[in-house]
């Protein structure tokens, strides 16, 4: 499809003010984006006549105005307003369908992991947990995600001065090496978590991003110790990541 490339040259002014250039003249503009200048000259009178740019007078300056404050906050309402469970629910139901296992999508909550939506993945033996259920962020995979998306000072907070409570012998419940695992789980992206939370399960867990790479909520699947082999994991861990952005995309778009 042939783009118009009036409109394209209009957000491509647009695009040019920033935080380091907040007032652009016409001329800098012509050069900043190598455009003639009599073209910039009618985009941004058009612009201001429109009410998208302001013009200082005292220097003859264009800047943004005020109106994107509107467009923004009618952006940021819209996201307040998502149900991110029932957007996420197709991709869920797809990605337990293709790995057949239990998937979850979890948010958090203080130290509490609450689970939104669950879906067993055609298994018979599911593992023992429910939507609205609570689960220590600590011990388990989707914790973990969700945990890495906050800041230093707000996971201090939340863990407090440990030593935490063990759900299993394999829980890490000591602070220093639950930082070393989070920074861990940061760095990368994804989490395992091997018999963690309940004897004779793992799980691997992703997060779902806003633009701005904060994590609204995170994504498992939790696998039966018996085919948590590594080839295995590492396969499932590939669709789950790829769920995660995908249902980022459906929310926000191709950011």
């Amino acid at each position: 499809m042939k783009l118009l490339s009036s409109v394209v040259k209009t957000f491509r002014v647009l695009e040019a003010f920033s935080l380091e250039r907040q007032e652009l003249s016409t001329i800098e503009l012509s050069k900043l984006l190598e455009m003639d200048k009599s073209s910039v000259s009618r985009i941004v009178v058009t612009l201001q006549h429109q009410g998208y740019l302001d013009r200082n007078a005292l220097n003859g300056r264009y800047r943004l105005s005020a109106k994107f404050i509107d467009l923004g906050n009618q952006v940021l309402n819209r996201y307040d307003q998502l149900d991110i469970g029932e957007i996420a629910m197709p991709f869920l139901r797809h990605l337990s369908d293709t790995i057949r296992e239990v998937v979850h999508l979890g948010i958090l909550d203080d130290q509490e992991v609450v689970t939104l939506k669950k879906m067993n993945g055609g298994q018979i033996v599911t593992v023992d947990t429910k939507v609205g259920g609570r689960y220590p962020a600590h011990s388990c995979a989707l914790g973990k995600v969700l945990l890495a998306g906050l800041s230093e000072e707000k996971r201090r907070q939340i863990l407090g001065t440990g030593p935490l409570l063990p759900r299993t012998p394999n829980t890490i419940v000591e602070l220093p090496a639950l930082r070393e695992e989070i920074a861990r789980v940061g760095a990368q992206g994804y989490a395992f978590e091997y018999e963690e939370s309940l004897p004779g399960i793992c799980c691997v867990a992703a997060p779902i991003k806003d633009p701005q790479g904060e994590v609204l909520a995170a994504l498992s699947a939790t696998i039966p110790k018996q085919r948590s082999d590594r080839e295995h994991m590492r396969e499932i861990l590939r669709h789950v990541v790829e769920t995660g952005i995908r249902i980022a995309q459906q929310i926000y778009g191709d950011v």
